[in-house]
């Protein structure tokens, strides 16, 4: 169904097809091959409630988090306005959010909401909304994702309510050696058993105690600890939100928050996504005695929504890209045909003949790029089979190339995995894929070099994996171009170049649910790395 279609349905009609497509997907969703990634699939599967509402207010899709979280609800929310189920006291905070969303097409990040479950129990929840919008820009709806802190939220209140308790025991001076011990027991209690990584710090900068969820989230063994080290002395902590949350909460003495902090973690070296709070413990005097820090891991949340982000814009582009591709081949088709019959019809050694020749070249130009712009419209829709990646990296068409670059003068090193690299995927996608590093590759290297291809296997507690490196001694690429060179038209090989090779291959990989990586320095070679899920294998 087109656009036009669409905006002749009524809303219930509306939400009726959106109903019936659903269902349909439910019904195939088992005969499809468990590695086939589907973007509706990753929302089914997200813990954190996801739903969508359009610019009239009405709930259009909640994922399984939702009918999970709230059962009863479900029949009443879907087709249902977004007001009718919000308690009281959050409906005005709901409207002006709603109407900031639809109207400016402003986001939202981590909006602290309170609500009551299933059983009347209260609830917290923090919330993100972004507008989505058409093809043309139209802000249609907006996309809400809630996750429960409730835990968070409850610990945070115990830890408040632990800092009043010792300011007046140490105000009255009544406390006495037993009242003590056990406070410090139940803080020990609530740190060690806490959801969320809580670490003390003493206005000093040094680590008075950690939690285990703390190590956890991390990624340190039993043995690390941070117990001891003053992390005033960690430019990883100084420099992040981290050490900005420290010294606000120092000269401030409040409590602070920070969403979504990019943190590496100082022993295991693990890249995180966090939310973190910091709380300062006061004696009777204001001067701050302790400092406590609650880090919540925020990673695997900040991977879907930048997923989902990815997955609309590629869906858009793709959408683009076929219809500019189509309208543009009828014209070039056309356009040659002219040129033919100009150049059949001119006097042998016209001066018209270079014209024609470059216009000629030209069109091939253009040509190339509407096949690309096709082939990134459809890098979804191509069928897919089971294909050893040992099989590609000497395939026909492969091995060609790589022999007509050895008789060049290139060292060309190609090694497969040991055992079969099965993964579900189109045999012309991956030689596309393939041909189009070695050409980036032999351009990287003008005086020649060494190019190295290697297939591995790899097990890991999210599944087994393939893995293709394909690596080159050129000239690298700068730092400035890394984060640039997947996007769309991003070239710096000159006007000949269209900057949509790699682009492409990285929507072929995330169709086959793998990722791809690049390292690289100027002067130092450049190595592509892609990791796609083994056949029959669930990450």
């Amino acid at each position: 169904m087109d656009s036009t279609n669409l905006n002749n349905l009524s809303k219930e009609e509306l939400i009726q097809k959106i109903q019936d497509l659903y269902q349909k997907y439910q019904i195939s969703a088992g005969e499809i091959g468990s590695t086939r990634i589907d973007y509706h699939s990753l929302l089914e599967a997200a813990s954190d409630i996801i739903f969508v509402i359009d610019n009239k207010g009405t709930i259009i899709y909640i994922n399984s988090a939702w009918k999970e979280f709230f059962p009863s609800w479900t029949g009443k929310k879907m087709g249902g306005h977004y007001l009718k189920n919000i308690p009281a006291i959050e409906q005005d905070r709901a409207a002006f959010v709603f109407n900031e969303v639809i109207k400016s097409g402003k986001t939202f990040q981590n909006e602290i909401l309170k609500t009551y479950d299933e059983n009347g129990q209260k609830i917290y929840l923090t919330a993100s909304f972004s507008p989505i919008k058409s093809d043309t820009g139209e802000i249609v709806g907006l996309i809400g994702i809630m996750k429960n802190i409730t835990d968070k939220h409850l610990a945070e209140k115990k830890a408040k309510e632990y800092s009043r308790i010792l300011e007046i025991k140490v105000k009255e001076q009544l406390v006495q050696a037993s009242e003590l011990k056990g406070l410090r027991d139940f803080n020990e209690d609530i740190i060690n058993h806490a959801p969320i990584g809580i670490f003390v710090m003493d206005p000093s900068g040094i680590v008075m105690s950690e939690n285990p969820a703390l190590k956890q989230i991390m990624g340190h063994s039993q043995s690390d600890t941070l117990v001891g080290v003053n992390l005033l002395n960690e430019q990883a902590f100084t420099d992040s939100e981290l050490g900005k949350l420290y010294e606000n909460c120092r000269s401030e003495k409040k409590t602070g928050r920070a969403f979504n902090i990019p943190y590496r973690a100082l022993t295991s070296g693990r890249d995180l996504i966090i939310n973190a709070t910091v709380v300062p413990l006061t004696d009777s005097a204001n001067n701050i005695e302790k400092i406590i820090f609650m880090v919540e891991d925020h990673t695997e949340q900040a991977v879907i929504t930048n997923r989902v982000y990815e997955a609309e814009k590629l869906s858009a582009l793709g959408i683009l890209a076929s219809g500019v591709a189509s309208e543009l081949k009828n014209c070039i088709n056309k356009m040659v045909m002219d040129l033919n019959f100009v150049d059949n019809n001119l006097e042998e050694g016209s001066p018209s003949g270079e014209y024609i020749k470059s216009l000629n070249h030209e069109l091939g130009r253009i040509k190339n790029v509407t096949e690309q712009l096709t082939s990134l419209s459809t890098a979804d829709k191509e069928e897919k089979d089971i294909c050893d990646l040992n099989k590609i990296i000497t395939s026909h068409q492969v091995d060609v190339m790589l022999k007509r670059l050895r008789s060049e003068g290139f060292d060309v090193v190609v090694e497969g995995a040991q055992e079969p690299a099965s993964i579900r995927a189109n045999q012309n996608q991956l030689q596309q894929l393939l041909i189009q590093f070695i050409e980036n590759a032999e351009e990287a290297m003008p005086e020649k070099g060494s190019i190295n291809i290697s297939v591995q296997t790899r097990k890991s507690k999210e599944g087994e994996f393939a893995i293709l490196t394909i690596s080159d001694s050129g000239i690298g690429i700068p730092e400035e171009n890394l984060q640039k060179i997947f996007k769309p038209f991003f070239t710096t090989k000159g006007k000949q170049a269209t900057g949509l090779g790699l682009m492409i291959t990285s929507a072929i990989v995330q169709n086959l649910g793998g990722t791809i990586g690049v390292k690289s320095a100027p002067g130092r070679g450049t190595s592509f790395r892609i990791i796609l899920p083994l056949a029959g294998k669930t990450s």
